[in-house]
């Protein structure tokens, strides 16, 4: 049982961050687009445009693996 616990709040907490990195990188969005500018100057270059995304992919699968986990559980006899 606490197993399924740990899933529980694994999940929770990856979906939390999720949800506040969506809301970061959409208040990215509106600043770029109000003021003119271009998202790769203000996250300081591609580089660090890309692992922007890369979080957000990670943080997504982190989301799908722990919700599947939770899911799954053990099989009864």
């Amino acid at each position: 049982m606490g197993s399924k616990k740990l899933s529980i709040t694994v999940f929770v907490l990856s979906l939390i961050l999720l949800l506040i990195s969506l809301k970061l990188f959409w208040n990215l969005s509106i600043f770029v687009d109000e003021y003119g500018l271009s998202p790769d100057k203000v996250n300081g270059g591609d580089f660090w445009l890309s692992m922007d995304w890369l979080r957000l992919l990670l943080l997504f699968l982190l989301c799908v693996v722990s919700g599947i986990s939770i899911l799954k559980g053990k099989p009864r006899r």
